[in-house]
């Protein structure tokens, strides 16, 4: 077409337009016109920092006025305010009049800075108390322009120090989170000078509650950044009564080499992962997407922490240091296998690994294989990972079928005795699945019915049944060896110091909540518990024992403060005698110290006697 032809062309098509326009507009009609608006000027004080894109130097009253942010290097922008003071913030022209002048608000830029604390605290539940202390890391990633706040990542070193069973464990975890999505409602509290390894500080005081009840208190240098001392604390009362006081100590601070963050990303079995780039600066975007095989369906991505974070394909992410996620298919297992056969691991998954990693999920214990080469001797849950020799990681979960043996030792009058369990993995699972978690808990209820059942099933249940008969019979034996002439009162003792002997599990370290009760058979299994495991394990015991030996004394839980305990009622007797399970030393009648308030207290302990 010649430029004469497109001008012909462009002059027709500009007349259809205007004579279709006009069908539209009635004779004498015509566009309203835009109204006028009075402008007024604008100008900017920021205050060391540098205009990213056009300021606007006019405006109008009501004016949807967009405002690139500055920068400056090394600070955050906290926004603009109308005073030299900052004291009156800027929060758009939908009132004001007249000229104005903008003043930028700068904060230091403390992404890579850390914070360390020192830990020192109680928590104080019963015969279950503790001492805290240890140590917490704050690292500030990044800030987010659009969160107004910045990504934070807790690294927490705990040690539990218990009062009254003697032992002590440490716990090491990490979290990631963004400050302004804590929920949690802040209040003033003034401001103190305290003192602190910098010397004395003036120091405002904001007190935040929580959702749960718990309250934080935190005291931040004035104008300044850092944190100096943080108090958290949360109180109940009634059968669960609970405090819970912490003191955080500002140690010092540091800076964190977080230029170059790598995102290393694990495959499931039947997944694989595109897009990642490997190495990425500290505050970009990157995107991963997820691929399957057929008949594999996509689980979702989660953290080093093994949290989910997204269940869509696609994920994209902030980069805040180095970051681990793992790409999941969405079954329970990868592989069923059978134990204590020889297992070639890349035939088994279908890769050219590397040095594979095995973690027995169920004990902790970790072992290597260099040839992927593998004989699991146990029935368990397994992970394992492995470099692939192309580059890449993987992570496998593996269900090998089978026996576990447990052998359990414990002492009594002087003599040592020890027996042996094979407890067939899948009926471990079978326990675990009976009761979700949620039904797992203290009840309430008059009747108790649900708290008797951990009890009473244990002998009652086709599957678990098998294993207390077994048990029930190695005990008796080996008591009798020793002690022809049995006693109800010698062997209430010898039972209650075979559950002494086992290791003592809190809830909160090894359930991942504050209350989970198990059946006798996963604390055989687990060999170990807290309180109400162990009590429901010596009840049970106490009670198919009796049935074997035609005995006529009677057991119970005893259900106190923050405690469990067994009871028995031997025949003859009209009163219960305690039986404390969790820590060795105490013999049938003998109470700590510390629940022999709550004993004599009617009030404060309910017998659930069991059938």
């Amino acid at each position: 077409m010649n430029r004469s032809a497109a001008i012909a062309i462009s002059i027709t098509i500009a007349l259809a337009c205007i004579a279709c326009s006009m069908l539209f507009i009635g004779p004498g009609e015509r566009p309203a016109p835009e109204p006028e608006h009075e402008t007024y000027a604008i100008t900017y004080e920021l205050n060391g920092g540098a205009a990213t894109g056009d300021m606007p130097k006019t405006y109008y009253t009501g004016q949807d006025l967009v405002i690139p942010e500055p920068e400056k290097d090394d600070m955050v922008f906290r926004g603009w305010y109308l005073d030299e003071a900052l004291t009156e913030p800027f929060t758009g022209v939908e009132e004001l009049s007249g000229d104005i002048k903008l003043y930028a608000e700068w904060t230091d830029d403390i992404a890579g800075f850390s914070i360390a604390f020192s830990k020192e605290g109680y928590y104080d539940r019963g015969i279950n108390s503790y001492d805290i202390s240890g140590t917490l890391t704050c690292t500030y990633l990044y800030f987010d322009e659009d969160k107004g706040s910045y990504y934070i990542r807790n690294d927490d070193v705990s040690t539990y120090s218990y009062k009254y069973i003697e032992q002590t464990y440490t716990d090491t975890s990490s979290s990631l989170y963004w400050s302004s999505e804590v929920e949690r409602e802040g209040t003033s509290g003034g401001q103190e000078v305290i003192d602190t390894v910098d010397g004395p500080k003036t120091c405002d005081i904001t007190i935040f509650t929580y959702p749960n009840g718990s309250k934080e208190t935190q005291w931040v240098e004035h104008d300044g950044w850092i944190t100096y001392k943080i108090i958290s604390e949360f109180h109940s009362r009634g059968l669960m009564a609970i405090d819970y006081y912490v003191v955080l100590t500002f140690t010092g601070t540091e800076i964190v080499p977080i230029e170059n963050n790598e995102v290393k990303v694990l495959e499931g079995y039947g997944v694989t992962v595109e897009g990642n780039e490997g190495s990425y600066k500290l505050g970009s975007k990157a995107t991963l997407k997820a691929n399957t095989s057929d008949g594999i369906g996509f689980g979702g991505w989660y953290d080093e922490n093994m949290e989910l974070v997204s269940k869509d394909r696609t994920f994209t992410f902030t980069v805040v240091g180095e970051m681990t996620y793992y790409a999941l298919n969405d079954r329970a297992d990868d592989k069923e296998i059978e134990s204590d056969t020889v297992i070639d691991l890349d035939d088994l998954f279908g890769v050219d690994g590397g040095s594979y990693t095995i973690t027995n999920k169920d004990t902790g214990e970790v072992q290597t294989s260099e040839d992927g080469k593998h004989v699991f001797v146990d029935g368990g849950m397994y992970e394992l990972y492995t470099e692939r020799a192309g580059g890449g990681y993987n992570y496998f979960l593996v269900k090998a079928s089978g026996d576990v043996e447990r052998v359990f030792s414990w002492t009594y009058n002087k003599t040592n005795y020890s027996i042996t369990l094979d407890i067939d993995y899948d009926d471990y699972l079978y326990a675990k699945e009976l009761y979700p978690a949620s039904y797992r808990v203290t009840d309430s209820s008059e009747t108790h019915a649900r708290d008797k059942s951990f009890v009473e099933k244990s002998y009652t249940d086709p599957v678990m049944s098998k294993y207390m008969d077994e048990l029930v019979d190695k005990m008796i034996s080996e008591f009798k060896k020793r002690t022809p002439n049995v006693t109800e009162a010698a062997f209430l003792d010898y039972l209650l110091k075979f559950t002494q002997y086992f290791e003592y599990q809190s809830d909160e370290e090894y359930m991942g909540t504050t209350e989970y009760w198990k059946f006798p058979l996963e604390t055989l299994f687990e060999q170990g518990g807290d309180c109400e495991d162990t009590s429901i394990l010596f009840c049970a015991l106490a009670h198919q024992c009796r049935e074997e030996l035609n005995m006529k004394y009677s057991t119970a839980m005893l259900m106190l403060p923050g405690h469990m305990a067994g009871a028995v009622k031997l025949s003859g007797n009209t009163k219960w005698s305690y039986c404390e399970t969790t820590t060795t030393g105490f013999a049938v009648g003998e109470i700590p110290q510390s629940m022999k308030a709550y004993v004599n207290d009617g009030r404060s302990c309910v017998v659930i006697e069991v059938a």
